[in-house]
């Protein structure tokens, strides 16, 4: 298999990561923790990549059903998964893919922000899942002070990666990302957030220079609890099956 190195080049190497080897800052060891171990844990991972959280989901004793977009993606994943679903989430019904499937866990790690409805896609995995399942979700935070700080000198920059990544379709806040599960016909629990410094040498957010910058100006923004919050991590509870 022909495999082009553009799409993949974002993915981690599915065989290096390990939960051991996982940052504690990273949303995968956080949204990982958040599932419990045993054989009895029946996950589906949207967006499942190449697989890489599917292994280590796996690895816990899980038996993994994968949901991917993307062809080549999909097939590597397969290695990973009980099965391996093509499907973009903008255009199929779950229970038409999935008619007879019940999941404990439903993984959506940095995925939401990619669908042009994500609260259709919320609505419809509370179908899918069992009487006590539940969603584990990572999704980033717009309002992370390198943004703001960006926005003051009058730009929104898109990105290859991290919050402005160009394939993004929705962006939230932490009040919006409560917003689109309540609405959803969740019970949500922000459990959990990924940091990230505002004046941090990454790709994950825009690049400013501290001196162009009044103190007053960076001490207020830095008074929010988020402004260092690069994505939040998110248990939900269907309040019901419909």
């Amino acid at each position: 298999m022909i495999i082009d190195e553009d799409w993949q080049k974002d993915y981690p190497s599915t065989e290096e990561v390990t939960e051991e080897s996982l940052d504690d800052n990273s949303s995968l060891k956080k949204m990982l923790n958040l599932v419990e171990d045993g054989r009895d844990r029946d996950v589906i991972d949207f967006g499942c990549a190449t697989g890489y959280l599917s292994n280590l989901l796996q690895k816990k004793g899980c038996t993994v059903t994968g949901i991917e977009i993307n062809v080549d993606a999909a097939k590597i994943a397969e290695k990973y998964c009980q099965q391996v679903i093509v499907a973009d989430l903008d255009f199929v019904s779950l229970t038409a893919i999935l008619p007879s499937h019940k999941f404990d866990v439903a993984m959506f790690g940095d995925v939401l922000e990619h669908l042009r409805n994500p609260s259709k896609t919320l609505k419809e995995t509370k179908q899918i899942l069992k009487e006590d399942g539940y969603v584990i979700a990572s999704i980033p935070n717009i309002a992370h002070a390198a943004i703001r700080l960006s926005l003051l000198q009058g730009r929104f920059e898109y990105t290859d990666l991290g919050i402005l990544d160009n394939t993004h379709l929705k962006f939230f806040t932490r009040k919006t990302v409560k917003d689109l599960f309540e609405k959803a016909g969740y019970l949500v629990e922000i459990i959990d957030c990924t940091k990230l410094d505002c004046f941090s040498e990454s790709s994950l957010i825009p690049q400013n220079e501290i001196s162009e910058f009044h103190v007053d100006t960076i001490r207020k923004i830095q008074e929010d609890e988020d402004c260092d919050t690069l994505q939040f991590i998110i248990r939900a509870y269907p309040l019901s099956q419909n």
